[in-house]
């Protein structure tokens, strides 16, 4: 070996050599404060939810990704302590390797509830099921999903976006099952179907389909009012809540709650505005002073309707009645501040009786790879909230494709008094 070479090597050695003495341990340590500082921001966001407009877009960020971004420098932080030549991060590393476990046993537990997977509540008879939905304007004819609702038995079925055309009409005859008769009378402009009157209520982008009577009706919308009669529909982007009294003492019912309850119950059905740069306290706080103030107009079954015209408006008080449940797409995060300020003192389904990763949104991404992600995040905003009167004993997120083909997942919620 020539002596240039020697020289070389002795060099390459003595930079390895600086590396492994000067550089691993800083990047070592560094690391352990970077995933030390992760997980105070998750836990941050945590406790400050969407309070402030900052907070809120930490809040938002999915947890797998902060927990996995933790878990993966506290590894780089390990592996460059190995192969550094003195010690470094002897306190940040271990500090960050018990606020890992600790956050990892929280979101498993508290935020997951798994376990509820091995302590399940019993199944109760005396239940109203109530399904809610958010169909996103897909193509719901085509790809088998609609076979879902039947099967899973509900009373009260809400939906929201369905395609206006062939893919709305054959929602509605799917739906007439819950509620048959043998003459056809019109739900909404241009399209009939065997159910009875009064069972079915069709409002701008909202379909309510019960097997217990409907009594009475109205919508908030955050824009311009809606004319019943247009089949012209309005997006939901701009947000709106719908509110539906339905009599659950029908008497052709003999279910033992159809007996116990004097008291009509509520429902605000709502597909609040996805804007993901708007402020949720603010857009909140909007909804609930639109609804405070709101003078739309209530509609009621015509006891004179000869099929033709189900809906008449009401004379009776404009507002909105207090809900005994707030169902449907609020693009809110569960656990979000905001949502007391729309529904105050509620009981959130999921928290009182659901378990798992709670995932019923996932955003329509074309790039397989870039799509990856996204399989990671739990965004949860497709939500139902209870009065307290009532008891939430079951509730479940469900794909009706199976394929995670569908943007949003269906609620189905079980209720007893």
């Amino acid at each position: 070996m020539s002596k240039r070479s020697e020289n070389n090597q002795a060099r390459s050695l003595g930079l390895i050599a600086w590396v492994r003495r000067r550089v691993l341990p800083k990047l070592a340590k560094l690391c352990a404060f970077i995933g030390l500082a992760i997980l105070a921001f998750w836990v941050c966001g945590r406790i400050l939810t969407d309070q402030h407009l900052w907070s809120q877009y930490i809040w938002w960020i999915p947890p797998l990704w902060m927990l996995g971004a933790a878990w993966g420098f506290l590894v780089a932080s390990a592996a460059l302590a190995i192969f550094s030549r003195r010690p470094s991060g002897l306190l940040v590393r271990p500090l960050l390797l018990i606020a890992c476990i600790g956050c990892t046993g929280y979101l498993l537990i508290g935020v997951w509830r798994v376990q509820r997977v091995v302590l399940q509540s019993p199944d109760s008879v005396d239940t109203i099921r109530i399904m809610h939905w958010n169909i996103s304007a897909n193509k719901t004819r085509k790809d088998g999903s609609l076979d879902w609702i039947p099967q899973a038995e509900p009373d009260i079925v809400l939906l929201a976006n369905a395609r206006w055309g062939k893919d709305q009409l054959a929602l509605l005859e799917l739906l007439s099952v819950l509620a048959p008769a043998e003459q056809t009378h019109e739900v909404v402009h241009g399209f009939h179907i065997p159910g009875k009157t009064g069972h079915f209520r069709v409002h701008s982008n909202a379909i309510i389909a019960s097997r217990y009577p409907i009594m009475r009706t109205g919508m908030m919308t955050m824009g311009e009012l809606v004319d019943e009669d247009s089949p012209i529909r309005t997006s939901g982007d701009r947000g709106w809540v719908f509110f539906a009294e339905i009599d659950i003492q029908d008497h052709e019912l003999s279910t033992p709650l159809a007996k116990t309850n004097p008291v009509p119950f509520v429902i605000w059905f709502v597909d609040l505005p996805s804007d993901p740069t708007v402020w949720r306290r603010d857009s909140m706080t909007q909804v609930s002073q639109n609804i405070d103030q709101w003078n739309g107009r209530s509609f009621v079954v015509n006891p004179e309707s000869t099929g033709k015209r189900v809906w008449i408006a009401s004379n009776e008080s404009q507002e909105f009645p207090k809900p005994d449940l707030v169902m449907g797409d609020f693009n809110t995060l569960r656990g979000s501040s905001s949502l007391d300020i729309l529904a105050p003192n509620m009981i959130d389904a999921f928290e009182r009786t659901g378990h798992g990763r709670a995932r019923s949104w996932t955003p329509r991404v074309r790039n397989r790879f870039i799509r990856q992600p996204f399989k990671l995040a739990d965004w949860h905003i497709d939500l139902a909230l209870v009065n307290p009167d009532w008891n939430p004993v079951g509730y479940q997120l469900r794909d009706p494709t199976g394929n995670g083909y569908m943007p949003h997942k269906m609620q189905i919620l079980d209720l007893v008094q």
